[in-house]
Formats: C-alpha cells, sequence, structure tokens
C-alpha cells in the first residue's frame, strides 16, 4: 500500500511538471487522432489567380489553450499545406502589447513573437491586427501615470467609463498614440519581421449607426475627437515608411530604392459591413470627410502635398476590411454590393474575418452550408473578374472546436482536422465545377466514444490534459452553475493505484449540475455509461430537453456507482444533452463515460422514462419512500440501491474484528507513508518552481514579454449581439 501511495505521489508530481512547463500538446475529447491532412488540395493554389486565402489562428502559449493552432504540429501542417496567410486571433490586440512602462509603449506578448518568428520560418505572410481598437485595450494608455480609475478604483478594463480626473489631455493622447504605433512597427522591422506582414489592420470597428456621424464614442473619440481616425492612419504611416526605411539594409534593400516589399498595406476593419448604412458610414469617413482640411490641422511627408484633407485622399489608408461574420441565409446580392462600392472607394479590399455559421439542425446541415460556401466563393470569384480588388479571403479560425462560434460550426474543418463539406465547396467553386454534393455524401460517420479524463500523449510524447469543455461537458442548472474541472486522485478506474483523474461538478446550489453533448449521435440509438460518485443521496440521469426525460436512477453508496440507459436520439434534433444531478448540492464526480452506437440487429427497447413521483421519492421523498420506490426503477437500480450498501456495512464490521488486533501496526505504517508521501511533495514543488523561475528567465532574456491578460469575453459577447441587427 504504502509504495502504491509513493507511485501516486511520483507520478503525480511529473503530470504537474509537465503540465506547468507548457510541455504539452492539444487538449481534446481524449486524444485526438488527426486525420492525414497532406493530401488536401491547397486553397492558395487554387485561389492564385484571385486572392489570398488565409486563416486566423492562435498559440497555444498565449493563454495555454491546447485547442488553439501554433503549437500544434498537426495544426501548422494543416495551415501550411492550405494557406498563404494568418492573422493572430488575439495575440496582437493592444490589450496584451502595451506596456506604459516601456518608452516605447510597446513590449511584444510572446505569443505574438512567437507567432511572427513561426511565419518568418516557415514563409508565410501575416495580417497584421490590430493597431487601435476600443475593445480587448489598456485603459492605462488613457491614465495620467498610466493609472486609470473608474469610480474611484483601479481599473483594467479597457471599456470602462474612467474617471475624469485620471484622464491625460487630448495632446498627450495623441502623442501616446503616436508613440506606441510607432513602438509596434520598429519592433517589426527591427526584428526582421518587416517582410512577413503585407497588411495592417490600423482601426477597427469604429463606426456606430445610432450616432449623427455614425462614429463609436469610444475613448478615442471621446478624448481626442473623430480626428483620432486620421491620426491613427498617419502614424501608421509614418512609422511603416520611417522603420522601412531605417532598416532597408536588414533585407536586403535600399533606402533609396523600392521599398514595397516591407511596405504594408494600411486597412480600416468592421463588421455588419454589408448592411447599407454602415457601409455608407464607414465610405463617409475615410473616403468624404476633410479632417485635415487644407493641411492644417497637420503636416507630414506621407501626406499627398495635393491631398484633399481626407483619409483616402491624403494617401493614408490603402484598404477595407470586411469582417464576414455571416451565416448561410446570408443575401448574396447585399454583401456583393458592398464589395463593389467598398472597391471603387479605396483601393483593394479584403475578407478578413471569415465565419459562415450553420444555420440548419437537420442531418442535411453541411450539405446547406456547403452549397453556401459554394456560391459565396463563386460570387467573389465573379465579382474579381468583373474588376471588384479582393486581394485576400481569411477565415475566422481554422477547426469549429476552436471558433468563437464554435456552436454554429461556421468553419472547413472538424476538430481531427478532416475537411468538411465547406472546404470541398471552396475546391469546386475555385475549379469552376458544378456544384455535385448531395445529402448521402455530406454525412460525416460517428464513432463510438468512451472518455476516462486521464491525461494522454498527443503525438509528441507528452502528456496533455483532457479540457472539459473541448470534450462536450457543461454547467447545467436554471439559476445557478457549477465548476467544471478534473480532479485528480479522484477516479473510478485508476483508484486502486491512487492516480488518475475524474470530472468533478463543483457546486453550492442543488440546480448547479452536469450535461454532456451527445447531439453527433442524432438518429442513431446509444448506450450510455458512466459513473459516479457523490455524498448525496440520490442521482438521477437522463435526456436534457425542454421538460427532462430521466432514464436512470439510483441510491448512491458514496462510492463509485455505475448508471447506464439507452436511448434514441431523433434525427431532426437541434441537439442533445445527457444530464446528471443528485438530490442535495455536495460535489460529485463523472468518469469513464462511453456511448456505444447499437447495431441494428439489436432489438432492445429504449430504457423507460421514470415517472415523476418515483423520481420524487428518490430524490425528495422520505426514506421509506424511496425504499419503496427505488425497485420498480430498474433491476440494477434495485441490486445496487439495496445490496450494495448493506454488503459494504458487513465488510466493514467483519473488517473490523479480524483487523483490531492489526490496526496500531497499520497506524504506523500509514504515518511513515504520509511523511514519505509528503516529502515527495515538498520536493516535487520546490523542483517544479525551479524549473519555472529557470523557463521564465530564458523567456524574459528573449523577448521581454509582458504577461498576458484574460480575452475580455465581453468582446465576443458583444459582438455577438451586434451581428444580429440584419
Amino acid at each position: 500500500m504504502m509504495k502504491k501511495r509513493i507511485m501516486a505521489a511520483v507520478l503525480a508530481l511529473m503530470l504537474a511538471l509537465c503540465t506547468f512547463t507548457g510541455l504539452t500538446g492539444p487538449t481534446a475529447v481524449s486524444a485526438i487522432d488527426y486525420v492525414d491532412t497532406s493530401e488536401y488540395e491547397s486553397l492558395a493554389e487554387l485561389y492564385k489567380d484571385y486572392f489570398r486565402m488565409g486563416s486566423a489562428c492562435e498559440a497555444i502559449s498565449h493563454w495555454n489553450d491546447k485547442s488553439k493552432e501554433i503549437g500544434n504540429k498537426y495544426k501548422e501542417e494543416l495551415i501550411l499545406n492550405v494557406f498563404n496567410s494568418i492573422t493572430c486571433g488575439n495575440e496582437m490586440k493592444p490589450a496584451y502589447n502595451f506596456d506604459g512602462k516601456s518608452p516605447t509603449l510597446y513590449t511584444p506578448d510572446r505569443a505574438a513573437v512567437e507567432m511572427m518568428e513561426w511565419a518568418k520560418q516557415n514563409g508565410m505572410k501575416m495580417r497584421g491586427h490590430t493597431l487601435l481598437w476600443h475593445s480587448q485595450n489598456s485603459p492605462a494608455i488613457y491614465a495620467i501615470d498610466f493609472k486609470p480609475t473608474s469610480g474611484g478604483k483601479p481599473t483594467t478594463n479597457g471599456e470602462a467609463t474612467l474617471d475624469a480626473d485620471c484622464l491625460v489631455d487630448r495632446e498627450t493622447l495623441i502623442e501616446r498614440m503616436k508613440t506606441y504605433i510607432y513602438g509596434v512597427m520598429e519592433f517589426v522591422y527591427s526584428s526582421g519581421y518587416g517582410d512577413v506582414f503585407y497588411a495592417w489592420d490600423v482601426l477597427n470597428e469604429a463606426t456606430d449607426d445610432s450616432k449623427g456621424d455614425g462614429l463609436r464614442r469610444s475613448h478615442w473619440y471621446n478624448m481626442i475627437g473623430p480626428e483620432y481616425i486620421y491620426y491613427a492612419f498617419l502614424f501608421a504611416r509614418e512609422a511603416t515608411v520611417k522603420y522601412a526605411k531605417e532598416y532597408a539594409s536588414l533585407y536586403g534593400l535600399s533606402s533609396d530604392g523600392d521599398l514595397s516589399p516591407i511596405l504594408p498595406k494600411l486597412y480600416y476593419n468592421d463588421y455588419n459591413e454589408w448592411f447599407s448604412q454602415r457601409r455608407d458610414n464607414i465610405i463617409s469617413f475615410l473616403h468624404e470627410r476633410k479632417y485635415n482640411d487644407g493641411h492644417a490641422m497637420v503636416q507630414s511627408d506621407v501626406i499627398k502635398p495635393d491631398g484633399d484633407g481626407t483619409i483616402y485622399g491624403d494617401g493614408l489608408i490603402d484598404g477595407i476590411g470586411m469582417q464576414g461574420h455571416i451565416n448561410d441565409k446570408q443575401n448574396l446580392d447585399s454583401y456583393m454590393l458592398a464589395l463593389e462600392k467598398y472597391s471603387d472607394a479605396v483601393d483593394e479590399v479584403q475578407i478578413t474575418e471569415l465565419d459562415i455559421e450553420a444555420t440548419k439542425n437537420d442531418d442535411n446541415r453541411w450539405l446547406f452550408q456547403a452549397k453556401f460556401f459554394y456560391e459565396f466563393f463563386s460570387r467573389l470569384i465573379e465579382e474579381k473578374k468583373n474588376g471588384a480588388n479582393l486581394v485576400a479571403v481569411t477565415l475566422w479560425g481554422l477547426t469549429d472546436g476552436s471558433s468563437w462560434k464554435s456552436q454554429t460550426t461556421p468553419l472547413a474543418f472538424y476538430d481531427d482536422l478532416e475537411k468538411k463539406p465547406a472546404f470541398d465547396a471552396m475546391v469546386l467553386a475555385a475549379k469552376g465545377e458544378e456544384f455535385n454534393m448531395t445529402l448521402a455524401s455530406t454525412q460525416r460517420e460517428v464513432k463510438d466514444s468512451f472518455i476516462d479524463f486521464e491525461p494522454y500523449d498527443s503525438g509528441n510524447g507528452l502528456l496533455t490534459p483532457v479540457n472539459p469543455k473541448t470534450a462536450g461537458f457543461f454547467s447545467r442548472g436554471s439559476g445557478h452553475t457549477a465548476n467544471i474541472l478534473l480532479q485528480m486522485n479522484t477516479n473510478h478506474t485508476e483508484k486502486e493505484e491512487g492516480v488518475g483523474y475524474a470530472l468533478k461538478v463543483n457546486r453550492k446550489e442543488n440546480d448547479a449540475t452536469l450535461k454532456f453533448d451527445a447531439s453527433m449521435y442524432a438518429g442513431k440509438t446509444v448506450d450510455v455509461r458512466f459513473y459516479v460518485m457523490t455524498k448525496d443521496k440520490a442521482v438521477v440521469a437522463g435526456i436534457d430537453r425542454d421538460e427532462a426525460m430521466p432514464l436512470s436512477a439510483i441510491n448512491a453508496t458514496g462510492d463509485w456507482d455505475e448508471m447506464s440507459f439507452r436511448f434514441t436520439i431523433p434525427e431532426d434534433t437541434p441537439s442533445e444533452y445527457i444530464y446528471v444531478e443528485t438530490d442535495g448540492h455536495a460535489d460529485f464526480f463523472v468518469d469513464d463515460v462511453s456511448i456505444t452506437i447499437v447495431p441494428e440487429d439489436d432489438k432492445a427497447p429504449d430504457s423507460q422514462v421514470i415517472p415523476a413521483e418515483k423520481i420524487f421519492a428518490l430524490l425528495g421523498g422520505s426514506a421509506e419512500a424511496a425504499e419503496e420506490t427505488t425497485p420498480a426503477i430498474t433491476e440494477e437500480d434495485v441490486e445496487k440501491a439495496a445490496a450494495e450498501p448493506a454488503s459494504e456495512t458487513a465488510k466493514e464490521e467483519t473488517t473490523a474484528k479480524e483487523d483490531g488486533s492489526e490496526q496500531k501496526n497499520e497506524a504506523a505504517q500509514e504515518s511513515g507513508s504520509n511523511a514519505i508521501v509528503i516529502i515527495l511533495i515538498i520536493c516535487g514543488a520546490a523542483l517544479v518552481i525551479g524549473i519555472a523561475i529557470g523557463i521564465l528567465i530564458a523567456r524574459i532574456k528573449r523577448t521581454k514579454p509582458v504577461e498576458s491578460k484574460a480575452e475580455d469575453s465581453k468582446v465576443k459577447e458583444s459582438k455577438a449581439e451586434e451581428s444580429k441587427e440584419e
């Protein structure tokens, strides 16, 4: 016993060390068996006569999110095989790069540097996203001594209402904007990445259709005025020209010669960009409004001498980015009209954040989505041939599971990197071939699944922990939520060795429970089996629909109890979740979850829905009522509820009588075991801390990064809400 406990402690420390130091690969339901993508056709090659084809991606190291791309060799290979452009999903936004302690107000995020270096080494071009934004921005840039307050208290929220007495004056903020933009560009050029970037989003999402001038009342607007937009593009143009000349020799160029290989195009980027009002507002403030009339406001060598004072007329902007967050019911005529108008207003256009939500929930969802992908890209090719200067299309993510809209499956690859029908549709459109997909050809084979929550080898020989959310496990509750996380040394299969993981549902309220996704089995009959452990008295599980369908219920033993049932998922279901709940609010654990497809020749019926009165008796009634009703639930539950507690009690009594004389010796051994385990843990912790400090020092010396901050979830929520204005 002592040897097992010592081994458990050693293995736990080894796993903690791998996880802490980031020596892990991508997270998945279990070890993802990635498909071979080497034979996929290259979208970059197929569309080379029309426009670049890119993908947004993120580095695993940014938030240690194992579902991301850079750092996962399989996803990296797919990106290199299929695309010729990438965009950082978050790493280059001001929130993660602004540094008030730096003379340049810029310290590059370590993950941003990692992605720039990856692109450089692999010959991949990048879009820079983004220099200025009202969101995911550090409020310190607006504040005296870089100490922003809201309601008298310090804040790090870039969109918070800041106290007036903490704000700098207009001229100071203009100078800070310039310093930050110059700082970004100086780092890019001096570090050898000047030839990596072919475009930069200078400003992101500055519009507000509810305002008279069509502009969002951001801190930039409120503190500087609408002309902040002009200044942003002016400083970006000045900085790229300045540092391209200064570091031209680093790229084998002459400062007096052609610098176009290292001069990126400058873009304004926005969403809902096909709405007529927003479209016209964007064109107006970029192409028509004379912020610098007569060049009386500001003068610069990069401003066209004969410019008219507008951002476009003064030569400060090259293109407009149409984000492209749409769905497969989008009106293509209105979208293409916006593309044409933007192309007429500026030199070039890019679709920068394309994702196409699948609106269907039945078996033909992939066919419906693929048909729209085909029609959308066919129309883009047609517009290009008719003169629209569309130069790049970037998909906003690689796989559905890593998308910010993952529930709508808006991208071109499944999580195991198998190409979706949407990908094949883009191939057909590029080749000018007829759309020939059928319902049958777009169906994906589903397989049995088993999740034991144990760390797995993701392909690089190192252990990777399971991510509950990616695995499809979520909190369920009407008014409260539970924390769904992994618990080490509490597990079903590996409990004898004391090492292993289970899913923990951590909660304080009875209605905070658990659900897990079974939607992929639509149209199938499945057997569900899992193990649950809780200090509560009873557990119920079933199907989580508008009205819950309880299919299994047990009296809990306090140890691992098996639950199982069979049910058929309708083909037309929009989604299907399995729920687990108890009669109290104690934490509970789930382990070894299996969903098995029932063969067609197996004629056994589905489990019966348990009547409400029996559930009430088990969960909320008296002990006597529970004993009376529980046997009627299932034969298996009768045996577990009646036999297991009694046998455990008998076992405990027998053991106490037989082993009473040995208890003192056992206690002594237990004490010695505990001491050894504690010593191992302390030594291991010291080792982990030492290695962590070494890694941190090495990274600081290499990139001098600032600490990454948590992503502002409100950004996505806000964008999701506003994108539904149509």
